[in-house]
């Protein structure tokens, strides 16, 4: 029997999305909570147009994926052994920037709405004052990723410190965590991306406390380089990355290409793991930092080989085949369309935004 099951919403039972910041496409990540058999993956397209998803499961370097199409203002319930062989966690993928929700049920749980931040830095604003949160914890760094807790009261007082480390990439931790005082407000500070979900229970209620960014994760973005924002030409770009330059002739060509951009090119590069320091994305509505970083400038070119076409969230998705194949950028349709500060690139708040959304 087929268990998925398709419904139409009225358009009256509608509850509107938060604006999503303009990004190619759109991931939300879900921590290993159940057995496929006990899993129910809801998608809700509360668009007037067709969407497209699909579920994302990661096998060794290769991402198996399945295709799922929505009508307009419709809901597809999709069963946990229709795409998972195993208890494990996975993401979803939407090529639009708004308008899909992603609910994960499972059996004898809370459901739990899936968010699309990966952000180092997030503050879970509970519903109400709590001695307790369960917590999940989606590392979505290659390598290890040491995590810290703090739970703090409605006066700001620090209640609770926890230390956390997540040993593999997309290993789910999943704990209850006790306070000896009433909580309000949980954050996650992570050495490198990461998903959260956090529940606490308001009277004896479970209520899932949505994740939010205030302010974007810094970095430690060296005064001693040369910071440039590769992108597209778009009026909205839908992706963009940081390179750090300290080569004299190399920074005069960036400066170059920007005062004149007839003369831009494609920036070919060495990718390595981790951000740098410096490379993050400034389309993203939590300015995530990347889990890669340009390590070499190479060229710039007027053209270059299709094998590493591509973007910014394409290499950070597939990252661990980019890595272990040639680990060369040369995105097509990017160009280096400004300089920024170190502060720029530290806080991820661009001074002239006319530039960039």
């Amino acid at each position: 029997m087929d268990k998925r099951l398709k419904t139409i919403i009225g358009v009256c039972s509608l509850s509107l999305l938060t604006t999503l910041s303009a990004q190619a496409s759109q991931v939300f990540y879900a921590p290993e909570k159940c057995a496929p058999s006990e899993l129910q993956l809801v998608l809700i397209n509360h668009s007037t147009s067709e969407l497209k998803a699909w579920t994302q499961v990661r096998v060794g370097v290769d991402i198996d994926e399945q295709e799922f199409d929505l009508e307009p203002l419709s809901k597809l319930k999709v069963a946990g052994e229709d795409f998972l062989k195993h208890s494990q966690s996975f993401s979803v993928k939407t090529p639009s920037d708004e308008g899909l929700q992603v609910i994960l049920q499972c059996k004898d749980q809370l459901e739990v709405t899936l968010s699309s931040y990966t952000s180092p830095f997030i503050t879970h604003e509970l519903k109400s004052a709590s001695h307790s949160v369960k917590v999940d914890l989606l590392n979505l760094y290659l390598k290890k990723n040491n995590v810290t807790l703090k739970a703090f009261s409605a006066s700001n007082i620090l209640v609770a410190e926890k230390a956390v480390s997540l040993e593999n990439s997309y290993d789910t931790q999943s704990f209850k965590w006790i306070f000896e005082s009433e909580a309000t407000r949980i954050e996650v500070i992570s050495e490198e991306r990461i998903n959260s979900t956090v529940i606490s229970a308001a009277a004896d209620v479970e209520v899932q406390s949505h994740a939010v960014v205030k302010p974007a994760a810094r970095l430690p973005a060296s005064d001693k380089k040369t910071y440039f924002l590769v992108s597209t030409r778009d009026k909205n770009p839908t992706g963009a990355f940081v390179i750090a330059l300290d080569q004299t002739e190399q920074i005069a060509t960036a400066r170059e290409q920007i005062a004149h951009p007839e003369l831009e090119k494609i920036v070919v590069a060495t990718i390595a793991l981790g951000s740098g320091g410096f490379n993050r994305s400034f389309t993203a509505k939590d300015k995530s930092p990347y889990s890669w970083s340009v390590a070499q400038v190479d060229n710039f070119a007027d053209f270059a080989h299709i094998d590493c076409d591509g973007s910014p969230d394409l290499v950070e998705e597939r990252l661990n085949r980019k890595l272990n194949e040639d680990a060369r950028i040369c995105f097509w349709r990017y160009r280096i369309i400004r300089e920024l500060s170190p502060e720029e690139v530290r806080s991820g708040t661009l001074k002239n935004r006319i530039d960039m959304k």
